[in-house]
């Protein structure tokens, strides 16, 4: 199994402003079955709480992630990752994004860097 981007990556506020949502379009490859998948972010050294994912398998899906908004400053590091935790030799990565974010007229955004 292998997760692609697929589009630009979106970010806005969530209505009560406590929360950054970050959702990101991906296209998923290959036998998904019963693969036991987690998203999670790291924010510079805070570590987000694993999220269960449910890939469809061959199909465009959205990934999202909510972060605090206290975490959301101007200039730090965001990761977000994709991995795969059924596997008894240990966690397989499907799919890593680093970006920096930003405030752009209020209004929260990421820019992608690369590795």
């Amino acid at each position: 199994m292998r997760v692609e981007s697929n589009g630009s990556e979106s970010c806005k506020l969530v209505s009560d402003g406590g929360f950054v949502r970050i959702d990101v379009p991906v296209h998923v490859l290959g036998e998904v079955g019963k693969a036991r998948v987690v998203s999670r972010y790291f924010v510079g050294a805070f570590v987000g709480r694993e999220t269960a994912w449910s890939p469809r398998g061959e199909n465009e899906d959205r990934l999202t992630f909510r972060i605090p908004r206290e975490l959301f400053r101007e200039r730090e590091h965001l990761t977000l990752e994709i991995l795969r935790t059924d596997d008894p030799a240990g966690d397989e990565t499907l799919w890593v994004r680093r970006y920096e974010l930003r405030w752009v007229n209020g209004a929260p955004g990421v820019e992608s860097v690369s590795d």
